[in-house]
């Protein structure tokens, strides 16, 4: 299995029952067609532009794994806030970006 990735920037909306984002590959900036996505044990898989959308228990701690052969898999937890649900501010331009298995990036 390949290492754990670096975050660059997060693209996730953890609201009431739904849980969705954007990948993108780290050199290319692309969005990456394919990657299977795990959230606390629900899959999904990214489409053209490289989004996904899953429905999850409310106001639980998102456990986000990710999968693309080629790529190094990665895993982000995400937590509520104080209010027991996840924050909304400024995620229009943010995103998951993950690193080709060849890249400086994703060796330890």
């Amino acid at each position: 299995m390949s290492k754990f990735l670096f975050i660059a920037l997060l693209l996730s909306s953890c609201t009431s029952n739904q849980f969705s984002g954007y990948v993108y590959d780290y050199d290319t900036n692309k969005p990456i067609k394919d990657v299977k996505v795990n959230v606390n044990g629900v899959n999904s898989l990214t489409d053209n532009l490289g989004y996904f959308e899953l429905e999850i228990e409310s106001n639980s701690v998102c456990r986000l794994f990710l999968i693309k052969e080629g790529y190094a898999s990665k895993k982000v937890i995400r937590k509520p806030d104080s209010l027991g649900t996840f924050s909304k501010r400024s995620l229009k331009n943010n995103r998951i970006y993950l690193y080709k298995n060849e890249s400086d990036f994703s060796k330890e």
